[in-house]
């Protein structure tokens, strides 16, 4: 600054000394890249141009943007850092390369950062342990098979952040704690282990957090946690009560502004409700209502979780009557139009229907209800989507509808066999389970096996007794069998009216006798 008004180096800006090559511009006017704003707007393009660039240039020098080349030496400081100071500074590096998807797999190759991370986020260093927690809840939610998760996810690793739901007094900390679940809850093995180990409930401290970022974060994790049967169930039968979550999330869902709050405690509802206790402690204490007028709702973010909250309940057997007296298969119908091509928040739509249209379709009553509404068509309609899940999830529903026969008759009409054959040849091995159950439920009829051999269903049959699934291999079989005993059955009933026909014309010309004496065949 002195030398910059006083004439010194620094004021004689770019060009050395005396004018600037434009003539009338003082050379002590040439620094403008921190002059005022008069300055700036007094000083030629050019100048200022150079000027900007040099120090653009010294800028991007100091502060060149981490890269994937610099993971190995970033790696290297992670594993010999022994000073917080060091370990903060690496870490943040780290983070700075966490969307990459080859920073877990190369976390694990390592074999020394996992326990470093373990070490650092129970440090006495506040700003240390929360880095760390951050880069721990990073580095689970990017590793889907690197099983870098899994690893971070240790016992006393698990405890230690639940416990850290007690500490009332760092804030900052609770909530990278919760941040760390809800990213963690993703993996199927880790949120198993979480749940078996009860950790759960250290986590609805976290839900029930006064601070706001602190609850919603924990709300996201114990949604997650639920995200497969057994885990609700687990959730479900422990200290937690039911009552106490069906109370709790539904208060948010009514009365919170928070569309985020609103949804996120929608989806842990839609996946606590696999646990036959939860959906029947919804029905008693009448929740439904609520839920079916979300499902209706225009809105992708609470119409989707509503609906998959109705299809969970709807594999509880006692509430499906229930379900389907408030309209559910005109719901999943309507639902099923959507398709694939449509907004990306409402892609799952279909998904939904056709879990819902499988679900509800476990009763011989509620089967032939679904063949007056509209749910066959909506099921072949889904069997031809590009998406696997959702023709996955159709052929499900296709194998419950079809065990009623008039169902069974309307979907050959439109046209089932093709698209369910060309997904019994997938070679998907969920696909294919249910693609063979729901052709070997169709071809029951003499009818339905004719059009199931005219569209090449005896050569997918011969592909299948291949497959590695023995489900599949006895399915086939079975089925190839069962049209083999109908082309027998058949062949007999036509050798049968031939004889009659060749008798009635014996018995015209008055040749035929009952005793035989004078038949051809019985002479031979």
């Amino acid at each position: 600054a002195a030398g910059r008004h006083s004439g010194g180096p620094a004021s004689r800006g770019y060009w050395g000394g005396g004018s600037s090559p434009d003539g009338g511009f003082p050379r002590t006017e040439a620094h403008t890249f921190r002059g005022t704003g008069s300055e700036r707007a007094g000083a030629p393009r050019f100048v200022r141009s150079a000027t900007m660039g040099i120090f653009s240039c010294f800028a991007c020098c100091r502060k060149r943007k981490t890269s994937v080349d610099d993971l190995p030496d970033i790696l290297q400081k992670l594993a010999i850092a022994k000073k917080p100071k060091d370990a903060k500074k690496s870490l943040k590096l780290l983070l700075a390369l966490g969307d990459e998807a080859i920073v877990p797999a190369a976390v694990m190759r390592s074999g020394k950062i996992v326990p470093k991370l373990h070490t650092w986020a129970q440090s006495r260093d506040g700003e240390l342990r929360r880095t760390a927690l951050i880069c721990a809840a990073t580095l689970s939610q990017a590793s889907e098979s690197s099983g870098c998760a899994e690893a971070l996810a240790t016992s006393d690793f698990l405890m230690s952040c639940g416990a850290i739901a007690k500490m009332k007094k760092d804030k900052r900390l609770a909530r990278v704690a919760a941040r760390y679940f809800a990213a963690a809850g993703g993996n199927q093995n880790v949120r198993v282990k979480i749940v078996d180990a009860n950790i759960h409930d250290q986590v609805w401290s976290f839900v029930k957090s006064k601070d706001a970022e602190t609850m919603k974060f924990g709300i996201l994790a114990y949604g997650k946690f639920a995200d497969d049967a057994y885990c609700a169930k687990q959730m479900c039968q422990e200290n937690l009560t039911v009552d106490d979550l069906v109370k709790f999330f539904f208060a948010r869902i009514t009365k919170t502004d928070d569309t985020d709050v609103e949804n996120w405690c929608l989806m842990a509802v839609a996946r606590l409700a696999q646990a036959p206790l939860f959906s029947d402690k919804l029905a008693k204490m009448d929740k439904l209502p609520i839920i079916f007028a979300k499902a209706h709702d225009s809105i992708a973010g609470r119409k989707l979780p509503a609906a998959l909250c109705v299809a969970n309940c709807a594999a509880n057997k006692t509430l499906r009557v229930r379900l389907v007296k408030h309209r559910a298969y005109q719901l999943f119908v309507d639902m099923s139009k959507v398709g694939s091509h449509a907004r990306r928040d409402m892609q799952d739509y279909q998904r939904v229907a056709a879990l819902g249209f499988r679900n509800l379709s476990s009763n011989f009553h509620l089967r032939a209800l679904a063949g007056r509404v509209g749910a066959v068509e909506a099921v072949v309609r889904m069997l031809r989507s590009r998406d696997q899940d959702i023709r996955r999830y159709a052929a499900k529903a296709a194998s419950e509808l079809s065990l009623h026969e008039e169902n069974g008759k309307k979907m050959v009409d439109f046209g089932v066999f093709p698209p369910l054959i060309a997904l019994a040849k997938s070679g998907d091995k969920y696909c294919e389970d249910e693609a063979v159950t729901a052709l070997a439920n169709l071809a029951l009829t003499e009818d339905n096996q004719a059009e199931f051999q005219k569209e090449g269903g005896m050569e997918a049959m011969e592909v299948m007794a291949l497959s590695r699934n023995p489900k599949v291999v006895k399915i086939a079989k079975r089925l190839t069998m069962r049209v083999r005993m109908t082309k027998l059955r058949t062949a007999a009933r036509f050798a049968g009216k031939m004889a009659a026909v060749q008798k009635e014309e014996l018995m015209k010309k008055g040749e035929w006798n009952e005793d035989g004496d004078k038949d051809e065949f019985s002479r031979a």
